[in-house]
């Protein structure tokens, strides 16, 4: 009996969140109207007042302006303030058909709620659907408005030009004279290109421009940058919370199944709850600024231009052809190449500080505090030990009788030199991994192995060095993630040099950001480095699973 209204309330929670998530881009259109309409006040009041100030005399005696004229000069005006600001009716239906189609496809999901998940999914498809064709028109709309916006204001600006052109004709071979009156916007030289606005790309950057008539045979050109391209913002926003519905309708049917077990649904809600704020500290830190990288890698962002262009695919286009790109991501893979030595190296040393006595103890100390140092203290070590005159390695390589290198400005030894310095740093953690899988091996198997004859080399690797392949695996894994973000011993040694020989992908991207101000490549390239090392990450998972698999069987 108690599981009905169970269900019950489920029910109305997903009829609740169907009918908020229908209405949410609603009100993002109506906030975004409403502050589209608020900006075009204000730009219209500043260009009107500029034309005041052009064709408006001064009053006697030269002191403020005569107040009879500046009374008709504003009457004249009624024209731009009386055009009626009509919204696009046709995207005002479809707003509305799909605000229809996303409630009825929502209610007809929630009907199978807490029934067998066969039934439930085929709504919950269509409604999903419906749901995202209600996202995309809201953000279309916004959009549609943004671009009326701009195209408003230039036609006031338009007939503001024109009009005070023809009061004041020393206007009309000086176009650059009514650029008061375009405020923010560019006023060139131009031809008859018609009434309407039009867009166009100007040097690359997109520009919304109309034509204005100075004269017979005079016109200018007044560009400006397109509102519609920054509403990108509220579209991603009518679109996400459109989506609101869809995911309200999924817990809910989670928990009306869940609800026939009490002591799961305890269970998981207590679980979720001690998750919650590690999720939100992830998503507030890692998703948001993947989107956010997502989002600059298709615009041409830059904290010099005050315009900020959707490009596209540009961004990446660019970068594959960019030589210095590929010879980053060159040198990339190859210093990921000290992660199997730096992993067979704490192995080693792993086997060999097995023991518990006071001296082992403080050689594995020894060796795992430059893993726990600052990543620039240890760079800063190694620059000295690394000088070239006077430095602890040359001066080892004399005492040799050994010719001195210049490890950081040889173009062929940089980049083996920080190798050794990652290898150095890394060997003390991999190496207490290790430890902890060796203490994991039972000491029987081994025991058994001797007693039937195996030496320690074949004990090794036919029993400890397959059970450690989970181990290893981590080692590798993590080890490889780690070097492809690889950028402090760049940075604090070599600075990307000699010769872009140190160059690596990390810094490469820090370089066009913050050195070159193209947030928008340096977005495309963390991105593509994301989804080179996912990949890689991948297939190793796959690889090594498998054998560690295999190894069991």
């Amino acid at each position: 009996m108690s599981a009905t209204p169970r269900g019950t309330g489920w029910r109305v929670g997903a009829l609740a969140a169907v009918g908020v998530a229908a209405l949410l881009p609603v009100g993002v259109t109506r906030w975004a109207r409403l502050r589209s309409e608020r900006a075009l006040a204000a730009r219209s009041a500043a260009s009107t007042a500029a034309y005041l100030e052009l064709v408006t005399p001064a009053g006697p005696g030269g002191a403020g302006y005569d107040l009879a004229r500046l009374l008709i000069r504003s009457r004249a005006l009624d024209a731009v303030a009386a055009r009626a600001d009509v919204p696009d009716a046709l995207l005002a239906a479809w707003l509305a058909v799909a605000v229809v189609f996303t409630l009825v496809a929502g209610v007809l999901a929630v009907r199978p709620l807490g029934g067998r998940p066969d039934a439930l999914r085929p709504a919950f498809r269509r409604y999903a659907a419906a749901a995202g064709l209600l996202g995309f028109v809201a953000g279309a709309d916004v959009r549609a408005i943004a671009r009326d916006t701009t195209d408003l204001w230039l036609a006031d600006a338009r007939v503001l030009m024109q009009d005070a052109a023809a009061r004041l004709p020393e206007l009309r071979s000086a176009p650059a004279s009514l650029a008061p009156i375009a405020r923010d916007a560019e006023v060139v030289v131009g031809d008859s290109a018609g009434a309407r606005a039009r867009r166009r790309d100007v040097a690359g950057v997109p520009r919304a421009s109309v034509a204005v008539r100075l004269a017979p045979g005079r016109w200018a050109e007044v560009r400006t940058a397109p509102d519609e391209a920054r509403a990108w913002g509220w579209f991603a926003a009518a679109f996400g919370l459109a989506l609101l519905g869809p995911v309200g309708v999924a817990a809910a049917a989670w928990g009306a199944r869940a609800a026939t077990r009490p002591r799961y649904l305890r269970e998981t809600t207590a679980a979720w709850g001690f998750l919650a704020p590690s999720a939100l500290h992830l998503a507030v830190f890692s998703l948001v600024p993947i989107l956010f990288a997502c989002y600059l890698s298709v615009h041409r962002w830059s904290l010099i231009e005050p315009v900020r262009p959707f490009v596209g695919l540009d961004n990446y286009a660019r970068l594959l052809r960019d030589p210095l790109v590929w010879a980053a991501l060159r040198n990339t893979v190859l210093y990921v190449l000290y992660v199997p030595v730096s992993a067979a190296l704490a192995l080693a040393v792993a086997l060999a500080l097995r023991g518990r006595s006071r001296g082992v103890r403080a050689l594995r100390t020894a060796f795992f505090l430059p893993s726990v140092a600052s990543a620039v203290a240890v760079a800063l070590v190694w620059q000295w030990i690394y000088r070239p005159e006077g430095g602890l390695l040359n001066s080892l390589l004399a005492r040799a009788h050994v010719s001195p290198v210049d490890w950081l400005g040889d173009a062929k030894a940089a980049l083996v030199a920080l190798m050794i310095v990652s290898v150095w740093a890394h060997v003390g953690y991999q190496m207490t991994v290790f430890l902890v899988g060796l203490e994991g091996i039972p000491q029987a198997y081994l025991d058994a192995a001797r007693v039937d004859g195996a030496g320690a080399w074949q004990r090794f690797w036919r029993i400890t060095f397959p059970l450690l392949r989970p181990v290893t695996l981590w080692v590798l894994a993590t080890g490889i993630v780690g070097a492809f973000q690889v950028f402090t011993y760049v940075y604090v040694l070599t600075g990307g040099g000699p010769l872009h020989a140190t160059d690596v992908a990390v810094y490469r991207i820090y370089q066009t950001g913050w050195e070159f101000a193209q947030f928008g490549s340096a977005s495309a390239l963390a991105l593509l480095v994301l989804v080179l090392l996912g990949g890689v990450g991948w297939v190793q998972f796959r690889l090594l699973a498998r054998r560690a698999g295999g190894a069991r069987a």
